[in-house]
């Protein structure tokens, strides 16, 4: 498989330190799984691995 994108617009994400198993904040309990250019923080509902 390739490498994570952004479902919204096809960009590479980011997957360093902002992609790991912690919250994004108490009131939001999915995971991040790394950060677009365009949208920001990303949970696995708007990441693709196409490629």
């Amino acid at each position: 498989m390739g490498d994570p994108r952004c479902r919204l617009c096809g960009a590479a994400l980011a997957t360093g330190l902002v992609a790991t198993d912690s919250r994004h904040c108490c009131l939001n309990s999915t995971p991040i799984v790394g950060t677009c250019p365009e949208h920001g923080p990303l949970g696995p509902h708007h990441v693709t691995k196409e490629g």
